[in-house]
């Protein structure tokens, strides 16, 4: 377990080492002034961060709507089985009255 442990570390700290070193690079060849570049990043940084943001709201607005979803066909499921059990009661009661007029007619 210790050298799993050591070994995501490692793969972590390649990682970020491997990122940074690709930034610094990047930036060191870039063809653009820096400040220009800076402007570029800053811009995309905050949308991609206006974006996280918008796709977080909107599942939370999603998960809301889910829940009133499902509360609301729980409701027309349990309406549909109420109205059921009375067409079943009521188609019950008619077999019986039929029932009852036909062994009355017999006597």
């Amino acid at each position: 377990m210790e050298h799993q442990d050591k070994y995501y570390k490692g793969l972590f700290f390649g990682a970020m080492l491997g990122a940074a070193v690709g930034t610094i690079m990047g930036l060191l060849f870039a063809p653009r002034k820096g400040e220009d570049t800076q402007m570029i990043i800053t811009g995309k940084l905050k949308r991609a961060i206006d974006r996280a943001t918008d796709m977080y709201e909107g599942s939370e607005l999603e998960a809301t709507y889910s829940n009133e979803a499902k509360h609301r066909s729980q409701e027309i499921i349990d309406s549909a089985r109420d109205e059921a059990r009375k067409i079943l009661d009521e188609a019950n009661d008619i077999i019986r009255d039929i029932r009852g007029q036909s062994k009355a007619q017999e006597n």
